[in-house]
């Protein structure tokens, strides 16, 4: 909810921008921001830096240092979104002022700006080079070094360090010459930054020395502070603590020598969660006691909780229960004024977890029977849900495997009635997902995996339907679905294991269960279920790392994509760290045969994995050993039979690089083309020929010329954009680029895909396959964009759909799709034809980026 309300106050700040009211009046328009600016602050939960921001409104400063505060805050590590708004100098003309170039060059800045914080490369690239070749036509160095600047930004995020060390060189000249000592030092520190990251750490060294030694040269201390604190950020997003730490501390002992407390507490949160990370909880915890006596001087109640919260997690952290409770207890006391209730609940479910992990059940118990009692006298049947976990938790960790199993399904049964209510709220699907995750740890404790798959498949199932707007059961559907599909149930285990016998297929399910590990099923083609359990920190296992997330995290970099991380020794090799977790210790239980299908269920973050990709000890990569298939619940592979089974169209429909359509990723954002995709014409035309019929490209490929098609179509290729993000608010994220024509937009968007179920039987998909190349784009984060779409065709009737993880190179992309339907037209078995596409491509090109990005979701057949 709160990333929605930043990007709404990010825009109006914008609005303000191109509109001209800093122009115009900037002392309104510095009261506005920061006005802003501390709501946003309030509702991230950012409280040090909502402090810092009403002291701007309370004290009399002088307005460039208003300003300087401003900025320091909008480059805080949780407001990191409005950086761009920072601008190449403070004081602007009056906008009669302003020659047009000049004012067209400081729009396409900005627009560039924001095009790069959103991912919109090839967009960017487009305004900042017609910015730089303005400034340049009307001489302005400033502007054109800010120019350089950000290019040099872009390459650097694209991983292309060499051109960026060029253009921060460039920049650094031209900055040099006009005497911006401020952005000297900034882009010296980018320098040092790209040169650790080639590896000349000898280099980048003596370059941040020098920013270091510049930015004491200029001499205000606010500014150096908050240098300091963007330098200690930026190493820590590169997983470099010890550098982050060095860095902090020097922000703190200027904020001391300068008795500024709130940045004090900034430097001190800071520091400890740095240590955090290192797993170094006696300094967290120093540090925090330090940021707490801050507070209480002050009398800061909202910050004096929130770190009375860190102290209890940093506490719980180390093992120290004693202490983590007696620290919740005073949060709790503090907070019984507070009317935040949902706060209040998650306080308590912590303070139980506290007392349950120091084996004092009977106080947990206790004290959520009490949250139970509350919540039932209110009506509040969220948090009775919540209560109910809690107690189940408790009766879990206690032994009392009965009691849990009885009051967890009370819990369904709470989640069950809100559903019409609150069923697409984050809270809810959170308490929910642990609702399922707790039942599948208190039947395996009774050594019942069948019926924990069970649940496990119910939870995967309610987790696509909550995506797709839909219910289990016949009711109102939150999204614009005109006409919902019959109901659609989770399988039982006969069900499953009929399903593994009908795909002749192996079925490998995954469950990230929290405080138990991983969870991991193997059906068989028999029917037979295997379950196999580990802790991926554990010593024992094979290879024991710290965090799944984290080592998902590093993929895109070890495969030459598009990161913020920077490759390390410990982390270059995610995809064989995964394959060791996750497929070596199952291995003995999958096909020998590599032609036999092993499809795969991941669960939440390992959707992001690139299974055929996985590579062992020896350099041999998963789909050199095995089919694969990929889809989010074994219900799909049901459903998906469903569908072939209702497929007969008989046209193929081929689409490439249609006139794009302009879209605003938020509300109020002015909408953008979408760049050209000259290489997926060719693509579409290679394919087109390959099929004797016509390819659809450009201004033929319009929505209204296509749509009908779809109906008559049983292969459909479009390569174009698939969009990742809920552009048009319909509730479900992803879409197509089409063409637009009259009022149509040219978006084809998953809640409209899905509403073609709702169409006469004449006019349903019927199609066998779609196969969606190209590139994507967006900022969905979760992978709900790429599952959207594709489980909206499915639903709509297509059984099979092949989608991209990531925007593969072109030539390679060409390779795989037209030797994908040359294998099909030979083959009719879509996944074996997918993987001899890879495994040819694989041979011209070995790296996985340029080969592995494509993923078959449905049907295999």
């Amino acid at each position: 909810m709160y990333i929605n309300i930043l990007k709404k106050l990010k825009l109006y700040l914008l609005y303000l921008f191109l509109t001209n009211q800093l122009y115009i009046n900037p002392n309104l328009f510095l009261e506005n921001s920061i006005f802003l600016l501390r709501a946003l602050c309030v509702l991230c939960g950012s409280l040090r830096q909502a402090a810092i921001a009403s002291t701007l409104t309370k004290v009399t400063f002088t307005t460039q240092k208003r300003w300087l505060y401003l900025l320091i805050l909008l480059n805080s590590s949780s407001l990191l979104p409005f950086s761009f708004l920072i601008l190449p100098s403070l004081a602007a003309p009056t906008s009669n002022q302003i020659p047009a170039l000049q004012y067209r060059a400081d729009l396409l800045l900005r627009l560039g700006n924001r095009q790069l914080t959103t991912g919109q490369f090839s967009a960017a690239l487009a305004s900042l080079q017609e910015s730089l070749k303005l400034y340049q036509e009307i001489g302005d160095r400033t502007g054109e070094g800010n120019a350089l600047w950000r290019l040099g930004e872009m390459n650097f995020t694209l991983g292309k360090y060499q051109k960026a060390i060029s253009l921060y060189n460039q920049s650094l000249t031209l900055m040099q010459s006009v005497g911006n000592q401020l952005s000297v030092v900034q882009i010296l520190e980018r320098l040092s930054n790209t040169y650790f990251n080639i590896g000349d750490e000898k280099l980048g060294k003596e370059l941040q020395e020098r920013a270091t030694a510049l930015r004491r040269e200029i001499g205000n201390p606010d500014r150096e502070a908050a240098f300091l604190s963007n330098v200690g950020l930026t190493h820590e997003t590169q997983g470099e603590y010890e550098q982050a730490i060095s860095f902090h501390f020097q922000q703190l002992a200027i904020a001391k020598e300068n008795n500024n407390r709130n940045l004090q507490t900034y430097s001190l949160q800071n520091l400890a969660a740095a240590y955090q990370q290192l797993k170094q909880y006696p300094q967290a915890i120093a540090l925090y006691r330090q940021e707490l006596e801050l507070a209480q001087q002050s009398g800061d109640k909202s910050l004096a909780n929130l770190t009375l919260k860190l102290l209890a997690e940093t506490y719980e952290n180390q093992g120290d229960f004693k202490q983590a409770i007696a620290f919740y207890q005073q949060q709790l006391t503090l907070s019984e004024k507070s009317q935040n209730t949902v706060s209040k609940a998650d306080l308590i479910k912590q303070l139980g977890r506290a007392y349950s992990f120091s084996r004092q059940y009977d106080k947990a118990l206790a004290l959520y029977q009490e949250q139970l009692a509350s919540a039932q006298a209110a009506k509040d049947i969220f948090t009775q849900g919540m209560a109910l976990n809690n107690l189940a938790f408790v009766f879990l960790k206690s032994g009392k495997f009965t009691d849990a199993e009885k009051t967890l399904s009370e819990s369904i049964k709470a989640w069950q009635s809100l559903r019409s209510n609150l069923g697409n709220t984050d809270d809810y699907a959170a308490e929910q997902h642990n609702t399922y995750n707790l039942l599948q740890q208190t039947l395996i404790a009774q050594n019942q995996p069948e019926a924990a798959l069970e649940i496990a498949e119910q939870g995967s199932t309610m987790a696509f339907l909550k995506l797709l707007g839909m219910r289990l059961a016949s009711e109102s559907v939150g999204t614009n679905l005109k006409v919902a599909p019959k109901q659609i149930v989770p399988p039982t285990i006969n069900e499953i294991k009929a399903i593994a016998k009908e795909q002749k297929a192996t079925l490998v399910k995954y469950a990230i269960i929290p405080d138990a590990g991983l969870y991991v099923w193997v059906i068989q083609p028999t029917g037979k279920v295997t379950f196999r359990k580990f802790d991926p920190k554990s010593e024992n296992t094979i290879s024991p790392i710290s965090s799944i997330t984290e080592v998902i995290a590093n993929i895109p970099a070890s495969l030459g994509l598009p990161s913020q991380r920077k490759i390390t020794k410990s982390n270059s090799q995610p995809l064989l760290q995964l394959n060791q977790l996750l497929i070596k210790p199952i291995a003995d239980l999958l096909p020998k045969n590599p032609t036999e299908q092993v499809i795969f269920i991941p669960q939440d973050e390992l959707w992001f994995i690139p299974f055929p990709a996985l590579v062992d000890i020896y350099g041999k990569y998963l789909i050199e050993k095995h089919t694969i298939t990929t889809v989010p619940a074994i219900q799909i592979l049901k459903l998906a039979k469903d569908r072939r089974n209702n497929t007969g169209g008989s046209k193929v429909v081929v689409v490439g690089n249609p006139t794009m359509p302009a879209i605003a990723r938020v509300i109020g954002e002015k909408s953008q083309p979408l760049p050209p995709l000259v290489n997926a014409e060719q693509e579409a035309l290679e394919i087109a020929d390959l099929f004797k019929t016509t390819a659809l490209i450009g201004n033929r490929a319009t929505k209204a010329t296509i749509l009908p098609l779809l109906a008559k179509a049983k292969t459909i290729h479009l390569a174009t954009y698939s969009i990742l993000d809920d552009v048009k608010r319909q509730g479900i994220p992803g879409a197509i680029a089409l063409a637009g024509a009259g009022d149509s937009d040219g978006l084809l968007t998953a809640s409209e895909i899905l509403n073609l179920y709702a169409q006469p039987k004449g006019q349903r998909l019927r199609a066998r396959l779609v196969f969606l190349s190209a590139g994507e784009t967006g900022n969905t984060k979760t992978g709900e964009g790429v599952l959207g779409l594709s489980l909206a065709l499915m639903i709509a009737g297509v059984p099979s759909i092949i989608v991209s993880q990531w925007a593969a190179p072109d030539i390679p992309t060409a390779a795989i799709t037209t030797e994908f339907y040359r294998q099909l037209k030979q083959n009719p078995h879509k996944a074996q034809a997918l993987r001899n596409a890879m495994l040819g491509t694989m041979k011209q090109f070995p790296n996985p980026k340029d080969w592995a990005a494509f993923t078959l979701i449905g049907e295999p057949r």
